[in-house]
């Protein structure tokens, strides 16, 4: 289930969205944006994904073709956010790991150095 809530002022258009983005609730969402987009006359459009705790393959796209017309999409959990870095292009925070070391000859003790290796 999704709640959808529109603050419209003289700034900007907001809809706030509360609940699940999937499903149905996509058409619903593309509904609303694209009546609400009709008055806002140059006006800034914010998507507040603060409440969202889930969205599937199409509400991404929804989202992302949102992104692409100049809608600002607002996030604060961590997978929310991670998605919302996704769309927008934004880099994220990359783990670097380390390459395992490499296992020198020089450093195996005399016994395992002169074994055959088809004994181990």
């Amino acid at each position: 289930m999704l709640k959808i809530t529109l603050h419209d002022s003289a700034e900007e258009l907001r809809l706030k969205l509360e609940g699940k983005l999937a499903g149905l609730w996509v058409g619903e969402l593309r509904q609303c944006w694209r009546t609400a987009a009709s008055t806002t006359h140059g006006r800034n459009t914010v998507v507040d994904l603060r409440d969202v705790d889930f969205v599937d393959p199409e509400g991404q796209s929804l989202l992302a073709e949102m992104h692409r017309e100049g809608v600002r999409l607002v996030a604060v959990t961590p997978l929310i956010q991670a998605l919302v870095q996704e769309i927008s292009g934004q880099p994220r925070c990359v783990t670097v790991e380390e390459k395992p070391a490499r296992r020198s000859h020089a450093l195996a003790s005399p016994d395992t150095a002169r074994r055959d290796p088809r004994s181990l």
